[in-house]
């Protein structure tokens, strides 16, 4: 019996590890309890970095549907070099070599890196293990070109573009919004809401913007939208909306701390405390400044832009805002964008 073509097996090799409906936050949180005990127990590094419950599952379709065609790619590049009918261990030998094909034919390292993860997913490899292009934000073309160009565009989308001026939310997330997710007073207003990998996030805002995030709700039962469908019949740049959230946060946080230096430690008690409420431990030099490095670091020397971020500021606006704990996203993709 003739074995497979190697595309077929590739893709077969995804189906298997579809995992539609499982909770990828809850993974991540084993993964990390359980990162944590080994370090504890005085583990390495890459020994942690091992455990992994995520491994073996793709959670979204959207995800299997880029992972099938990447690997589509990867297997008609083997057949054109004559290797049909390889089995996936045999076609580890060629990920590299596909890879450097890639980088010669001018893509982007953000599509080499997708493309490489599709292929390990499939064949079981580390990405870790392969020598790949490194990704810098001047590469990133989200929210660039993508503007309000006429009236009725900007009409449609006015009221939701000042909405998140305030939250700093994704696109997808405030089109799932419910009046019911918003709960508190005028004072102290609190939004709850799924976003990105199923986590739930938790947003607070006081005083004149406890006040807007609760006149949101106006006019509407608790299970409706707050936003219809046809406000989002546009191109508005909601993305730029939310960077912009990051960095009024950002500046404002620093104020504090400047004017009133005691603050800092209540900054620094809401960081680790959003760290725990995702089963974290904070390992962050709180006194240490983030110091941008690499591509973006020419960047920001040829605008003339500063190259040291307040490290306490940033924390806080990864995890009140942007709702994850990545230093160097916050800085690169918003705050210094």
């Amino acid at each position: 019996m003739a074995r497979n073509t190697i595309k077929y097996s590739l893709k077969q090799a995804l189906e298997r590890q579809a995992s539609y409906g499982r909770s990828k936050h809850d993974d991540k949180i084993s993964t990390n309890e359980k990162r944590a005990k080994l370090r504890e127990q005085g583990a390495t590094f890459a020994q942690r970095l091992d455990t992994n419950d995520m491994d073996g599952h793709i959670y979204s379709y959207g995800t299997m549907k880029t992972y099938q065609q990447q690997v589509g790619y990867f297997g008609d590049w083997l057949i054109e070099q004559g290797l049909k009918r390889i089995s996936i261990e045999e076609s580890t030998a060629y990920i590299q070599e596909y890879i450097d094909h890639l980088t010669d034919k001018g893509y982007s390292a953000w599509t080499v890196r997708t493309a490489a993860s599709a292929i390990c997913k499939a064949t079981g490899e580390k990405t870790k293990d392969y020598t790949l292009p490194t990704r810098s934000v001047a590469d990133v073309k989200r929210g660039k070109g993508t503007r309000i160009h006429d009236k009725l565009n900007s009409k449609r989308a006015a009221r939701i573009l000042e909405a998140n001026r305030i939250l700093g939310m994704r696109r997808s997330e405030l089109k799932k919004l419910r009046a019911s997710d918003i709960t508190g007073s005028t004072e102290r207003a609190t939004v709850q809401y799924y976003g990105k990998g199923g986590r739930l996030n938790t947003k607070h805002f006081d005083g004149k913007e406890a006040a807007f995030v609760l006149s949101l709700k106006n006019g509407k039962e608790e299970h409706e939208r707050l936003f219809s469908t046809k406000e989002f019949d546009n191109d508005a740049d909601l993305h730029s909306m939310r960077q912009q959230r990051a960095l009024d946060v950002y500046n404002r946080v620093c104020e504090d701390m400047r004017k009133h230096p005691e603050r800092r430690e209540h900054y620094i008690e809401e960081i680790k405390k959003a760290y725990r409420a995702q089963h974290r431990v904070c390992c962050e030099n709180f006194d240490n400044p983030y110091y941008v490095r690499g591509a973006n670091r020419q960047r920001l020397l040829a605008e003339g832009r500063p190259l040291e971020y307040d490290r306490v500021a940033v924390l806080y606006v990864s995890t009140e805002v942007l709702n994850h704990t990545r230093a160097d996203v916050s800085v690169q993709h918003y705050i210094a964008k």
